[in-house]
C-alpha cells in the first residue's frame, strides 16, 4: 500500500475524481490557492494573525471565514509566526461540522491536499483521525486506510475512536462487512491492539444497523470464544437486531443463554424482547415476560409498560391496556401523556367516546396536561361519530387551554363537517385556520373539493382548486380523482377527458382509481371504443387494471350487446394475470340470458368452477329467470335444486321468478305451493307474486 507523505506532491490524484465530488467550477475552484475568492492580503504582522488564530480557537466560523483563515495560516507557515497544527485541526473540525455544506468533507480533503504540498507543519494523530473520518463519510474507505497506514508508520497510537470510524466505514459498504469482523479479531491483535468490549459493541451496532444479522451473530460467537466477553450491552444490541428481523426463536435462545455468560437481563433487554413479542402479536408471551421480570426483581419502567399498552390498544384489548396503566401507577411509576394518549386513541377507534373522555379526566387529575395529540385523537373520534357540536366545543377548549390547533386538527374538523354536509361550517373553519396562521394543506382542500364534487357543485369545486393553486399548493392525484368522479357523475365525460390530459401536462400521473373513474363515465355513456383504448393506455403506462376496472368495461360491452367483445376482454384480463370474479361472470351470464341463450349462459357455471369460483345466488337467479322466460320451468326447478345442494339458499327473487313463470303457464297450484314455501322460510312474497298466485 502506497503511504501518503504530507510533505510531497504525491497526494493521491484520485481525490478530484471522487464520485459526487464538487465540479472544478464550484468548491474546488474556491479552494485553489490563488483563486479570486481566497486571494487575501498576507497577514504580515503578528497581531493580525494572532487575532485570526484566536478566533479559530474560540468559536466556529463560516465556510468563507474558514477558507480565508486557512489561506492566511498557510502563508504564515513560511513566516516568523507559524500557526500550530492545532489551528489547522480546528479549521478542519469546524468545516466538518457545517451540516448545511454538502461538500464539507471534500473541502477538508482538498485543503489538506494544499497543506501537504505547501505547508511546513507535520499533521498529528488528531489530523489523521479527521482525514480518516472524511474519507469514510465520502465512501472512500480505501483512501481512509492510506491515511491510517501513515498514522501507524509515523508511530502514533491508534485510539478507539479511529478504530470505530474505520469499522463504521467498512460496515457501510455491505460487501466489506466481513473485513470489519476480520479487522477486530485478526488485524488489530497482530498490530498489538486488543479489542475491548466497547469496540466490539460498536461493531455489533453497525452490523445490526446494516441488517447484517448473520455477521452480528458470528461476532457474538467470536466474542464468547476469543474475548472480550460479551456484556449486557452486547446482548441488548444483538437481541434488538434479531427482534427487528422477526427472528424471535433466536432472540429467545439468546435471552435464555445469558445466564451461562453470567449476564443478568436488565429492563432494556426485557423490554426489547417484549416489544418483539408484541409486534408478532404474541401478547401472552409478552405479558408472561413482564411477570417474570417483576418476579426477578427487575423493575419495569414507563417505556416497558407503554410498549405493552400500545400493542394491547392496537389489538383492541382495551380492558387489559387500561389495567396495565393502573398497574404502572400502583408500582409507583408516573405514566406520562403517551400511554394515556394510547388509551384515548384506542377507545376512540372503538367509538367509546365516554370512556375516552374519562381517561382524559384521569390524566388531568394526575397532573398530566393533555397535548395537541390528545385533543386531535378525541376530535377525530367525535367527528367519526358525527358529534360535530362536541367536536367544535373541543377545539374551543383546546385553544382556551393554551394549545394551538394545527393543520391536522383543523383538517379533521373540516372533514367531519363535510361528511355531515355542513359545507358552510367547513369553509368557516378553513377561514379560521388561515386567520390563526395555520396554512391549509392539500389534504384540507381535497376534503372540501371531494365534498362539493359529491354534491354535484362542480363550479365551487373548481374554484377551490384555483384557490389552492394561488396559495402555492399543487393539486395531487386525489384532487383530480375527485374532480373526475364529479364530472363523470354529472355526465360531463368530455370535461373529465380534458382533465386527465391536464394531469399529464402538469406531471401528475393518474393512478388506477383516476383511470377507473373515467372508464366508468365512458362506459355509462356507451363510449366503449374510448374505454377500451383507455385500458390499453393504462397498461402502456405501467398501471395494471384491477378486476373492478376490467369488470366495468366487460359490463359496458354487455350492456351494448357486444358479447364477443366482452368475452375477448375477459380472456385478455386472464392472460394479464387478473382473475375475473363472480361479479364479472354474472355480468356475462346476464347479458347472454337476455339474448335468449340461457343454455349457453349455464355453461359458464362450469367455467367459473374450473377457475376456482363458486356461482352465487345472483348467478342462479339470472339463469332461473332466463329459463322461466323461455318457458323451460323444469330446467328452472332443476337449477333451484342444484343451488340448494351447493348450500346456496334461494331468496325471495328466486321464488318470485319461479312463481311468475308458473303463473304465466297457468300452473297455479305449483305457484301457490311456492308462495307457501316462501312464507314458511320467512321470506316475504311481493304483492305482485301473491296476486298472480291468487288469480
Amino acid at each position: 500500500m502506497a503511504i501518503l507523505s504530507p510533505h510531497n506532491t504525491s497526494f493521491p490524484p484520485s481525490i478530484p475524481a471522487i464520485p459526487g465530488s464538487p465540479k472544478p467550477s464550484s468548491l474546488r475552484t474556491c479552494l485553489t490557492h490563488g483563486g479570486n475568492r481566497l486571494s487575501v492580503p498576507l497577514a504580515t504582522n503578528a497581531a493580525k494573525f494572532s487575532s485570526a488564530n484566536t478566533r479559530v480557537k474560540r468559536e466556529s466560523v463560516s465556510m468563507e471565514e474558514a477558507l480565508h483563515l486557512f489561506d492566511e495560516m498557510l502563508r504564515a507557515e513560511k513566516g516568523e509566526h507559524k500557526p500550530s497544527v492545532f489551528s489547522f485541526n480546528r479549521i478542519f473540525v469546524d468545516i466538518c461540522r457545517m451540516k448545511n455544506q454538502e461538500d464539507r468533507y471534500f473541502a477538508v480533503l482538498s485543503l489538506f491536499d494544499r497543506w501537504s504540498r505547501e505547508g511546513g507543519i507535520y499533521p498529528n494523530d488528531y489530523t489523521y483521525g479527521i482525514l480518516i473520518n472524511c474519507c469514510c463519510q465520502v465512501r472512500r474507505i480505501d483512501l481512509a486506510f492510506v491515511f491510517f497506514g501513515r498514522l501507524v508508520k509515523e508511530g502514533f497510537r491508534v485510539d478507539s475512536s479511529t478504530w470505530n470510524i474505520l469499522l463504521k466505514g467498512l460496515c457501510v459498504e455491505k460487501e466489506r462487512v466481513s473485513e470489519a469482523v476480520d479487522m477486530v479479531f485478526d488485524k488489530m491483535p497482530k498490530m498489538g491492539y486488543q479489542p475491548d468490549v466497547v469496540l466490539c459493541n460498536t461493531l455489533m451496532h453497525h452490523l445490526c444497523k446494516m441488517k447484517a444479522i448473520g455477521k452480528a451473530e458470528e461476532l457474538f460467537n467470536k466474542m464468547k470464544s476469543k474475548g472480550p466477553k460479551p456484556n449486557t450491552v452486547t446482548c441488548n444490541i444483538l437481541l434488538n437486531g434479531l427482534c427487528k428481523k422477526r427472528a424471535l426463536k433466536k432472540a429467545e435462545a439468546l435471552f435464555h443463554g445469558m445466564g451461562k455468560l453470567g449476564i443478568s437481563p436488565d429492563v432494556i433487554i426485557y423490554s426489547t424482547l417484549m416489544d418483539g413479542f408484541c409486534k408478532k402479536g404474541e401478547m401472552e408471551k409478552a405479558q408472561n415476560l413482564l411477570r417474570e421480570m417483576i418476579s426477578k426483581g427487575v423493575e419495569p419502567d414507563v417505556v416497558t409498560y407503554s410498549m405493552l399498552v400500545d400493542w394491547l390498544c392496537k389489538q383492541g384489548e382495551m380492558e387489559k391496556a387500561e389495567k396495565s396503566v393502573r398497574e404502572m401507577v400502583l408500582r409507583g411509576l408516573k405514566p406520562n401523556v403517551i400511554p394515556y394518549n394510547m388509551l384515548v386513541n384506542g377507545f376512540c377507534k372503538q367509538g367509546e367516546m365516554e370512556k375516552a373522555e374519562r381517561i382524559v379526566r384521569e390524566m388531568v387529575f394526575r397532573g398530566i396536561k393533555p397535548n395537541v395529540v390528545t385533543y386531535s385523537v378525541l376530535l377525530d373520534g367525535f367527528c367519526k361519530q358525527g358529534e360535530m357540536e362536541r367536536a367544535e366545543k373541543l377545539v374551543r377548549e383546546m385553544i382556551s387551554d393554551g394549545l394551538e390547533p394545527d393543520v391536522v386538527t383543523y383538517s379533521t374538523l373540516v372533514n367531519g363537517f363535510c361528511k355531515k354536509g355542513e359545507m358552510e361550517k367547513a369553509e368557516k373553519f378553513v377561514k379560521e385556520m388561515v386567520s390563526r396562521g395555520v396554512k391549509p394543506n392539500v389534504v384540507t382542500y381535497n376534503t372540501l373539493v371531494d365534498c362539493f364534487c359529491k354534491k354535484g357543485d362542480m363550479e365551487k369545486a373548481e374554484k377551490l382548486v384555483t384557490e389552492m393553486v394561488s396559495l402555492g399548493l399543487e393539486p395531487d392525484v386525489v384532487t383530480y380523482s375527485s374532480l373526475l368522479d364529479g364530472f363523470c357523475k354529472q355526465g360531463e365525460v368530455r370535461k373529465a377527458e380534458i382533465l386527465v390530459n391536464g394531469m399529464f401536462f402538469k406531471g401528475v400521473e393518474p393512478d388506477v382509481v383516476a383511470f377507473s373513474t373515467l372508464l366508468n363515465g365512458l362506459c355509462k355513456q356507451g363510449k366503449m371504443e374510448k374505454a377500451e383504448s383507455l385500458v390499453n393506455e393504462m397498461i402502456c403506462r405501467g398501471l395494471m387494471p384491477n378486476v373492478k376496472t376490467y369488470s366495468m368495461v366487460v359490463d359496458g360491452f354487455c350492456k351494448q350487446g357486444e358479447i364477443e367483445k366482452a368475452k375477448k376482454l375477459m380472456n385478455e384480463m386472464i392472460s394479464m394475470g387478473v382473475k375475473p370474479n363472480v361479479v364479472t361472470y354474472n355480468m356475462l351470464v346476464s347479458s347472454i340470458c337476455k339474448e335468449g341463450a340461457t343454455e349457453k349462459a349455464y355453461k359458464l357455471i362450469h367455467e367459473m368452477v374450473s377457475a376456482g369460483l363458486e356461482p352465487d345466488v345472483v348467478t342462479y337467479n339470472t339463469l332461473v329467470s332466463g329459463f322461466c322466460k323461455q318457458g323451460e320451468m323444469g330446467k328452472a326447478e332443476d337449477l333451484v335444486r342444484e343451488m340448494v345442494s351447493k348450500g346456496i339458499k334461494p331468496n325471495s327473487v328466486t321464488y318470485s321468478t319461479l312463481v311468475d313463470g308458473f303463473c304465466k303457464r297457468g300452473e297455479m297450484k305449483k305457484a301457490e305451493k311456492l308462495v307457501n314455501e316462501m312464507v314458511s322460510r320467512g321470506l316475504k312474497p311481493k304483492s305482485m307474486v301473491c296476486a298472480n298466485a291468487d288469480y
